[in-house]
C-alpha cells in the first residue's frame, strides 16, 4: 500500500493554488478548456475517434489518460466525454492528468494516482476558498464548482476535517489564492 505524508499534500495545493493564481483564475467552476489553453495542453474527447481508434482509447482507460504530441511539449489529454460521462467526473479527469503532466508521473505509479485524485479536487475546489466563503453543504459545492456528487462529498468531508483541526485558520501558502479574490 502506498502512503505519503501530509507535506507532500501541502505540496500540492500550494502547486494548485499556484495554477490558479499564475492563471489568474478568478471564478468557478473552472473554465477546463481556457485553462488548458493557457497551459498549453491539448484536450482531445474521446468521441472524435470512431471504430477501432475509439476502442484504443478504452483499452488505455475508460477515464482518459495523458499523452504527447510530436514532442514533450505538445501534452494532450485525451478523455472520456461518452452518454455515461458525467460532467464533474470529466473536469476531475482532466484536473487528475494535470497533475501527472506537472509532477511527471509514472503512468504504472498508484500512489501517483491516488495524489492526483487529491490534487484534482483541490484545484476545482480549493479548501481555503471555500472556508474564506463559508461554503459546505454538498449541494452548493456541487453547483458552485462543477463536480460530481461524489467530488462534492470528499470536499465536504475535508472541508469538515479541517475546520475541525484549525478552525477557520487560511495558511500562509494559500493567502495568495484568497488575495485574488478579494
Amino acid at each position: 500500500m502506498y502512503r505519503t505524508n501530509r507535506n507532500e499534500y501541502d505540496r500540492l495545493d500550494s502547486l494548485a493554488i499556484s495554477i490558479l493564481v499564475d492563471y489568474n483564475i478568478k471564478s468557478f467552476p473552472i473554465n477546463e478548456n481556457e485553462l488548458c489553453r493557457k497551459m498549453g495542453i491539448s484536450l482531445v474527447p474521446y468521441s472524435a475517434f470512431e471504430g477501432k481508434n475509439r476502442e484504443i482509447l478504452f483499452k488505455r482507460s475508460t477515464e482518459g489518460f495523458l499523452s504527447y504530441g510530436a514532442t514533450e511539449l505538445n501534452p494532450v489529454i485525451f478523455y472520456n466525454d461518452g452518454n455515461d460521462s458525467v460532467y464533474g467526473n470529466i473536469r476531475q479527469t482532466i484536473f487528475h492528468e494535470i497533475k501527472h503532466l506537472i509532477d511527471e508521473d509514472d503512468e504504472n505509479d498508484e500512489g501517483d494516482d491516488d495524489l492526483a485524485e487529491h490534487f484534482g479536487r483541490y484545484l476545482a475546489c480549493p479548501t481555503p476558498y471555500l472556508i474564506w466563503k463559508g461554503i459546505s453543504d454538498v449541494n452548493e459545492i456541487i453547483s458552485t464548482f462543477g463536480v460530481s456528487a461524489t467530488i462534492a462529498g470528499y470536499v465536504a468531508s475535508s472541508v469538515k476535517n479541517r475546520i475541525d483541526k484549525y478552525c477557520d485558520k487560511i495558511f500562509a501558502y494559500e493567502l495568495p489564492l484568497i488575495d485574488l479574490f478579494k
